[in-house]
């Protein structure tokens, strides 16, 4: 079917575009981590009736970095296939599907299955939505991934709170449901976006240099990457077949390492975090089970201011290295103090654990800031968090591992201090400011 033109009616205006697309990037931040967050506290009560043993609980557990580290993969060929609008809205509905089945599931397998494909969903947004900051707010980047990544941040604080009251006020089946009915207002303005794009708008042409070296012109507005431009309206982005060999050519760049190795960092800190510093505490801190439960907590609650400053910091200043060099040293505080003096000051190493976090909604804005389109921002969206995915999903279980090997945990804590360490690689890599597609270019010339 032929691409609308431009006086088409059924396209939306630039601005009703852009304030719908906003509209939909906040709203599905919003549900992203409910399928992570909301099961873990209803263990018990769903043992009740579907069997959940330590393995069944690990396997559920690896479930959402694997499948984020997939989508890394996978949703970049679908937004190219479908669109950005389409694919994010086969995302949604992936996520209100997913919730629902949870909510009847009469075994583990279901249980399983359910679980994977509402995280599909959540690693489709994952990747999606940063390019969808780029097509919708290039002009308010570090405003608008300020706003969705505290959207996530909520998203992550709200179900342990509220869902053992609602199981115990109904069941457990409707508090998982639930998530999905919170999905269908998310659902509209992707709807919408689908069957009624913005208006292109369509003022400079851009130079974009495909896989094999060529150049190619794309019409697209030229959008500041400062926060500076109120009204830049969404770019006019072509939908092309996906090339096999972008993510070896994102491969090559040193700016894509810049920006992958501290999302690689926040990763493997986060899901160790919420998978062994309950264990962690109880053995090197001496604290029982509802204590350690609430340092965790302590971790994660700090990721919400964080994810309020760090994208907008990120757009104003020319280089990201201040914000990378205050969360490794972050990381060296809370990994040290847990080592050297863990009942000292507990809460204090918790918190340095949470503000080296800052690097996280940091790489997501870098996604957009060091992309000169949409197009360009979804395979580097992909490349960044299928890698970084991938490397915390096996961090955990290796760390495990390490720990019935040696009977201790403070190899565990040296190889997480060295990971921390190792985000410095970036700093050279991401000094510069240039953009991906502008290194890309200098290489294929080469």
């Amino acid at each position: 079917m032929p691409a609308p033109s431009v006086t088409d009616p059924r396209l939306l205006s630039p601005r009703g575009g852009r304030l719908l697309g906003v509209l939909g990037i906040v709203l599905l931040a919003l549900t992203i981590r409910t399928a992570v967050a909301g099961l873990a506290p209803l263990a018990e009560r769903i043992d009740a009736d579907i069997p959940l043993d330590a393995s069944a609980l690990g396997l559920l557990g690896v479930v959402p970095p694997v499948a984020f580290a997939l989508s890394g993969v996978v949703a970049p060929w679908v937004a190219h296939r479908l669109g950005l609008e389409r694919a994010l809205l086969v995302a949604v509905v992936a996520m209100i599907v997913g919730h629902l089945l949870r909510g009847v599931s009469p075994d583990y397998l279901a249980l399983l299955g359910s679980t994977t494909l509402v995280l599909m969903g959540a690693g489709f947004a994952n990747i999606l939505l940063p390019p969808a900051v780029k097509r919708y707010a290039p002009g308010r980047i570090g405003a608008v991934t300020a706003a969705y990544a505290t959207m996530m941040s909520i998203s992550t604080a709200l179900p342990p709170l509220i869902a053992v009251p609602v199981a115990d006020a109904t069941s457990w089946r409707v508090s998982l449901a639930l998530w999905g009915v919170a999905g269908v207002i998310a659902l509209v303005p992707w709807l919408v976006l689908a069957v009624r794009p913005p208006h292109p708008v369509v003022t400079a042409p851009v130079s974009v240099v495909t896989a094999d070296g060529r150049s190619r012109g794309v019409a697209t507005r030229t959008a500041s990457h400062s926060d500076g431009a109120a009204d830049a309206p969404a770019e006019a982005d072509p939908v092309v077949e996906p090339d096999r060999r972008e993510f070896r050519r994102l491969a090559r760049s040193r700016v894509v390492w810049g920006i992958t190795v501290p999302f690689a960092v926040s990763g493997v800190t986060a899901y160790s975090t919420f998978a062994l510093m309950p264990l962690i505490l109880a053995d090197l801190a001496g604290v029982g089970a509802a204590e350690a439960g609430a340092l965790v907590g302590l971790f994660a609650i700090i990721g919400l201011p964080l994810s309020l400053v760090a994208p907008v910091l990120t757009a104003r200043l020319r280089s990201p290295v201040p914000i990378v060099v205050v969360g490794v040293v972050s990381f060296v505080i809370g990994f040290g103090g847990l080592a050297l003096a863990p009942t000292a000051a507990t809460p204090l190493w918790m918190v340095a654990l949470g503000v080296g976090q800052v690097m996280f909604p940091m790489c997501l804005a870098l996604i957009s800031l060091r992309s000169r389109t949409s197009l360009r921002a979804v395979t580097v969206s992909g490349f960044v968090q299928s890698v970084g995915y991938a490397i915390a999903a096996v961090a955990p279980i290796a760390l495990g591992l390490l720990h019935e090997w040696t009977g201790s945990w403070l190899p565990a804590i040296a190889v997480l201090l060295a990971a921390a360490l190792a985000a410095l690689i970036a700093v050279p890599w991401l000094r510069s400011g240039e953009l991906i597609d502008d290194e890309l270019a200098r290489l294929a010339a080469r």
